[in-house]
């Protein structure tokens, strides 16, 4: 099982730099297209893809530490 979580994290962080670079020029597109254009909805369906591949990654990186993950909002003032 072990060796399994270590593939996972792997596979995880590899993962993870595609899934930016990939936000990384949607981004840039979705700027330089104007309001109206119709490849907004393009891109915006691979910006909202990679969220999802992200969250994906997430989990894998999680599996692989053996943590549990309970993400929580936090009111960055109250943080000693």
């Amino acid at each position: 099982m072990e060796a399994i979580g270590q593939l996972a994290g792997g596979i995880a962080h590899d993962f993870n730099n595609i899934i930016t670079a990939i936000i990384g020029y949607a981004s840039i597109m979705k700027m330089k297209v104007g309001p109206d254009d119709p490849l907004r909805i393009s891109i915006d369906q691979v910006l909202s893809s990679s969220e999802k591949a992200t969250n994906l990654v997430q989990s894998l990186l999680a599996f692989s530490r053996k943590q549990i993950s309970n993400p929580e909002p936090v009111k960055i003032n109250r943080i000693n």
